[in-house]
């Protein structure tokens, strides 16, 4: 059975790839390097680009991962797996100044991690079709 595929993103480019992969080789790079750019450029992003780097969270979420080492919703469905990610219950992009309350911290595996940023990211983009604006 054949692999699915599709062109790559970049416009213009008619490189044929596989279908889980969003750019070329030629393009990958590239795109890389202006996602990159971009979030520590832009001063909204920048904030947050800096906050998750700096020596004050790495300690807080090594040492929240230590004590609270399984994956909160995994646990709820009664699977025990390790965590893997210090997640902010409320995000900080809604509410910056709780980014070092431990009351607002949870532990997640990737999985459920993935699927939490990307409802908490549609409810934003929601949010900002609605208001017209910055939410």
């Amino acid at each position: 059975m054949a692999i699915p595929t599709h062109y790559c993103g970049h416009p213009g480019c008619h490189e044929i790839i596989p279908y889980d992969e969003r750019y070329c080789k030629r393009h990958r790079h590239t795109r890389n390097k202006e996602v990159y750019r971009e979030r520590n450029t832009n001063l909204h992003e920048k904030m947050f680009q800096q906050f998750y780097r700096s020596t004050p969270w790495r300690k807080l979420s090594r040492r929240w991962l230590e004590n609270h080492p399984v994956c909160v919703e995994c646990l709820r469905e009664g699977v025990i797996r390790k965590a893997d990610v210090v997640d902010h219950v409320e995000e900080i992009r809604d509410d910056f100044s709780k980014r070092f309350d431990e009351n607002n911290l949870q532990s997640l595996c990737h999985y459920h991690h993935i699927i939490k940023s990307k409802r908490e990211r549609e409810k934003r983009m929601a949010n900002k079709k609605l208001t017209g604006g910055h939410p």
